[in-house]
């Protein structure tokens, strides 16, 4: 862990000078490696975690121990806020995709002297926001019977952090057997809507792959 500066806290910006001084006072900054934990399902949430640079995954196990990826991250971000608004534990594993830097602020003193401020609360209801469409569209890619609509959703969904996610990566997070996730890959790139180098997938055609999703 290191000390943090006022440039760590941008996520932040709406508070006062002073407030971020303090804010900054009651945090540290971690790095985090790829694959490297920040918190196992059942651990307590001593901390508020801000994701600020990094993709970061939250996961969980079936009743076959295979990984089921819950949520994305990109920051910047808050992980799992709601666990620490409810003071509950953590339902879920959080894991990082890339290399990663992530705030810890202390949370009782964050709870303290800046959780009833109007304007966090109003941060907070936003970041939730999120949280809860995210959950949505991973109902939505799990009930659906269409592989290629599941793709294509996830495609023009996520398009932003597909540079840091591999091929086998995406299929792992939806759920789609390999076979079955390169051959409609391989539609889809002979339609030209996407092309694929060296795993990474890229989107060149943004209309016709919405065109394939029922909304």
């Amino acid at each position: 862990m290191e000390k943090t500066g006022l440039e760590d806290f941008y996520f932040f910006s709406f508070l006062k000078e002073e407030e971020l001084i303090r804010l900054k006072e009651i945090s540290v900054k971690k790095y985090f490696n790829k694959d490297e934990i920040l918190f196992y399902k059942g651990d307590e949430a001593k901390y508020l975690h801000l994701l600020i640079k990094g993709i970061a995954k939250l996961y969980t196990y079936d009743h076959k121990d295979n990984e089921v990826i819950i949520h994305n991250l990109m920051a910047p971000s808050l992980i799992a806020e709601i666990v620490n608004y409810e003071e509950m534990r953590f339902p879920a594993n959080c894991s990082f995709e890339t290399k990663a830097e992530v705030l810890l602020i202390d949370y009782e003193k964050f709870k303290k002297e800046f959780l009833l401020k109007p304007e966090i609360s109003i941060f907070f209801i936003k970041s939730l926001t999120k949280k809860i469409k995210a959950l949505e569209s991973f109902i939505n890619y799990n009930i659906s019977s269409n592989s290629l609509e599941k793709i294509a959703k996830f495609l023009f969904d996520n398009e932003s952090i597909l540079i840091n996610l591999k091929q086998v990566k995406i299929a792992q997070i939806l759920n789609i057997t390999p076979e079955t996730f390169s051959r409609k890959l391989a539609k889809l790139k002979k339609e030209k809507i996407i092309q694929n180098e060296k795993g990474y997938i890229k989107i060149l055609d943004h209309l016709k792959l919405k065109s394939l999703i029922n909304n």
